[in-house]
């Protein structure tokens, strides 16, 4: 036999016990809206940052942080420029320099490092929106100390990229630098057997088939040198990322060309090969080289901020009405409950009593 819950007599228990449900509803409500009110107000600051975009030449940036073995940052192996971002914002590093710049171990009442930076995290956030676009906020009892705290944020994410490039610029200088001087002497002395063989043989001369197959190589040479420079780099920064494997297979196919490139018996014909290909070369390194004093020289900004951070107006927290009436409300069930459950405990014998009748 299914019971039915009858609401009359449930509402008079309740009733009945309405100044015992008041004597746990009323002091609970007040206590809890003394303590909201004396809470301490929290501000929410927010900066936003557009999207960053990677590299358009040469070893990407998030290629050049996973193998520059920096202490504080672990980039994941597939990741865009924005999760970049998120991982650097969020690292040891960038707290460590907030920590510092505003005195946060003092203010935190931390003993140590660690325990302020792990402080900072619970009122730091970093969200990456749907538009792509980077939000951090930072909240503290001092609005303008939570502007400026979101605004550090900014300016420590941009100091460092900057250095990171400057760094990726100057190891790529000194690499090609060297490729560079070798690939001088190793033309100069290219140039010189292709003298004294002219020297030797004045009457000799190549025909414009032979003429076209030797351009052909020296490109392919070429070509194949500018590649191999580049995966140099990249390997002197990081292994076994996608762009180390794609040009690992370009190389593989300039190889099976110029296996299937005709053979010539002219001793001439490949000295000439020989100077045009490392005349192609050295063009290559050449710009490669001023690229990469450009890169090493430069000192832009590396982040575009969408908004600054400004000193909020309202409170983010505590929300000190939504604490005393959710107080209220579940003092008044607990009470209600406790009421109920009375009734029913003391009503229970009777029933016993009349059931034995």
């Amino acid at each position: 036999m299914d019971r039915v819950v009858a609401f009359g007599p449930l509402w008079h228990r309740v009733w009945s016990r309405r100044r015992a449900i008041l004597a746990l509803v009323f002091p609970a409500t007040v206590i809890v809206g003394i303590i909201a009110f004396t809470l301490p107000p929290w501000y929410t600051a927010k900066a936003e940052l557009l999207p960053p975009t990677e590299e358009e030449s040469g070893v990407g940036f998030a290629t050049l942080l996973r193998g520059a073995g920096l202490p504080g940052i672990n980039i994941p192996g597939q990741s865009t420029p924005a999760d970049v971002f998120m991982v650097v914002l969020g690292s040891w590093r960038i707290n460590e320099q907030v920590v510092n710049k505003f005195g946060l171990l003092k203010l935190y009442k931390a003993k140590y490092m660690v325990d302020a930076i792990d402080e900072l995290r619970h009122h730091a956030r970093f969200k990456l929106t749907e538009a792509g676009t980077i939000q951090i906020s930072v909240e503290d009892k001092s609005p303008k100390r939570a502007a400026d705290m979101a605004n550090a944020y900014v300016d420590f994410l941009d100091k460092f990229n900057r250095e990171v490039r400057m760094t990726k610029g100057r190891r790529t200088r000194l690499f090609i630098e060297g490729r560079l001087t070798d690939t001088k002497q190793e033309l100069a002395a290219a140039e010189q057997r292709l003298t004294d063989y002219q020297a030797r043989h004045k009457a000799v001369v190549l025909s414009p088939e032979v003429s076209s197959a030797v351009e052909q190589a020296a490109r392919l040479y070429a070509r194949r040198t500018g590649l191999q420079v580049r995966l140099g780099v990249i390997r002197s920064y990081s292994h076994g990322t996608e762009e180390e494997s794609q040009l690992g297979e370009e190389l593989a196919q300039i190889d099976r060309q110029l296996r299937e490139l005709p053979e010539t018996g002219l001793e001439l014909a490949r000295l000439v090969r020989d100077v045009k290909a490392l005349e192609q070369v050295l063009a290559i390194l050449t710009a490669q080289y001023e690229e990469a004093r450009i890169t090493e020289a430069r000192d832009v900004v590396t982040v575009e901020v969408l908004d600054v951070a400004k000193p909020p107006e309202k409170k983010s927290r505590p929300h000190r009405l939504t604490m005393t009436a959710a107080a209220f409300l579940l003092s008044m069930a607990m009470g209600a409950g406790y009421a109920m459950l009375t009734k029913e405990e003391q009503a229970r014998p009777v029933m016993r009593a009349v059931a034995a009748e």
